[in-house]
């Protein structure tokens, strides 16, 4: 108790004295250095500055002339960046915007203030998106921010396509463009929107960029765009039409498609598909193993190659304390359901089932999406991009019940909606989608548990009031939603 009292008077004393430092800043009152940022003055006390900067506090120790000099000049400084990181300083409230942040990044940067220039960080990547990726990138590697470089450089590449229709890629210049159009790691389905933005980049500045055209139309694989979309490509574009060594360049590759059937060019990373088995789930330990643990690390298998890599777990980020179900949608979205961390739990007043969605973006790659009336024992499927929270077992006056209520969440809305229920109640089941078509397997329900079990082979069940249907099989119960069928035909299948 005696700890707790002494802890809270420290923190209230640092309280009070930091109040004194910034009402005295703001008076004027025993300052003893001026800082001057494009003119503007800003009259602090080095005390502070030092204490913060490793930057100033250098500047004031060790013998410089800025020792004895009552102003001090900043270079690359906007004065109003300087006076958010002063604010921060004497109140320990950062205010930045998408406006600021970039200079107050900078400034950090020079006063070596490693805190600020990580909030700044996180806040360019938690604010990043198709629109302003590119700024960021190169404003990373301008002032050598390594980990937000490459974290920019992840996004620009993963989300090419959406970045190539903005016009912030269009003030690039011929170097950066360069680079990124010779990657094998660009995002893109079709090779025709690469040669869209060399044009759409060149004739931005036609006067000063039409001299690069042929070296990046050098870097297009033309061969991988269609020969109908190349031709009127070249229609469309006097550049292609009036500089006669871009018009055989784009006439040899269409003389060439025409020869050979299959391109032997290098697909872009976009251009061909990977089947990958997920492995996402965590719980309050996780199992350890060389990467650390699965509470903190989930993973994909590619069958194909044998290979395997990590993504971030929802539990980063107290997003999901557990995972409970889990879908990829047809956008292939990965789509999970299960229990709030702890720390949100103690913030709710209500227990929900919360549901989050994967994002290649920011730094936190797992974003709540929707939460329903909580369950336990149930099954989340999708369809057309939709989900749906299938049956489970809720908790009614200290009783558990099982129930057969089926909600809809679209993601185009943002909305929940009750759906045809399930013919009969079940926990404990799975749910997959093949066709378009929802198919519940297995679970219980203690009311029909002994009925299907005595009935062999296949049992139909049509209903007119929705498309839902019991397939039984050998005991086994199947539920489809979709369009209505006549004939299941089941093949015998050995069931473990």
């Amino acid at each position: 108790m005696e700890n707790d009292c002494g802890q809270r008077r420290k923190k209230q004393h640092g309280i009070v004295l930091l109040d004194q430092l910034s009402r005295m800043r703001g008076l004027g009152e025993l300052t003893d250095i001026t800082l001057v940022a494009e003119g503007q003055r800003f009259p602090c006390h080095r005390a502070i500055l030092a204490s913060f900067s490793p930057y100033f506090r250098a500047m004031f120790t060790c013998g410089l002339v800025e020792c004895n000099q009552s102003e001090v000049k900043l270079h690359d400084m906007t004065p109003g960046s300087v006076c958010i990181i002063l604010d921060y300083m004497y109140t320990s409230q950062l205010s930045i915007s998408n406006l600021t942040v970039q200079g107050v990044a900078t400034a950090a940067y020079f006063m070596q203030m490693d805190e600020i220039f990580t909030l700044c960080q996180n806040y360019m990547l938690d604010h990043m998106d198709p629109s302003n990726c590119v700024g960021v990138y190169y404003f990373a590697k301008q002032i050598c921010g390594e980990e937000l470089e490459e974290r920019c450089r992840k996004y620009l590449y993963q989300h090419f396509t959406e970045v190539s229709l903005h016009e912030e890629i269009l003030e690039v210049e011929f170097d950066q463009l360069m680079g990124m159009i010779v990657s094998d790691d660009l995002n893109v389905s079709r090779e025709e929107s690469i040669l869209e933005l060399v044009l759409r980049w060149v004739n931005h500045d036609r006067h000063s960029r039409s001299q690069h055209l042929i070296e990046l139309l050098k870097q297009v694989r033309l061969l991988l765009v269609s020969p109908a979309f190349l031709r009127e490509a070249r229609k469309r574009n006097t550049l292609l039409l009036c500089n006669s060594q871009c018009y055989d360049i784009v006439e040899e590759a269409l003389e060439t498609i025409e020869k050979t059937k299959q391109a032997s060019l290098t697909l872009r990373y976009g251009m061909e598909t990977t089947s990958l088995l997920l492995c996402i789930g965590n719980n309050s330990v996780g199992i350890r193993s060389r990467y650390g643990s699965f509470g903190e690390e989930s993973f994909c298998f590619a069958p194909v190659t044998g290979r395997s890599c990590f993504i971030p777990s929802p539990k980063q980020g107290e997003v999901l304390g557990s995972v409970i179900a889990g879908v990829v949608t047809e956008n292939n979205d990965i789509i999970l359901a299960g229990e709030a961390s702890p720390v949100r739990l103690a913030r709710q007043k209500n227990k929900m089932v919360e549901i989050c969605r994967y994002h290649n973006r920011g730094s936190s790659c797992w974003e709540s999406l929707c939460s329903a009336e909580y369950r336990e024992l149930y099954a989340l499927g999708s369809v057309r991009n939709n989900l749906y929270l299938i049956g489970g077992q809720m908790k009614y006056k200290n009783q558990y019940v099982i129930t057969n209520c089926v909600e809809r969440f679209t993601v185009d809305n943002e909305s929940w909606r009750n759906v045809s229920p399930l013919p009969i109640p079940l926990a404990c089941h799975s749910a997959v989608t093949l066709n378009n078509k929802l198919f519940v397997m297995g679970g219980w329900t203690p009311q029909v548990a002994n009925i299907l079990h005595n009935r062999p082979n296949v049992i139909y069940v049509p209903r007119s009031s929705d498309h839902w249907r019991i397939l039984g099989i050998n005991g086994y119960t199947w539920l489809s939603l979709g369009a209505s069928v006549d004939v299941f035909n089941a093949c015998p299948l050995i069931l473990h």
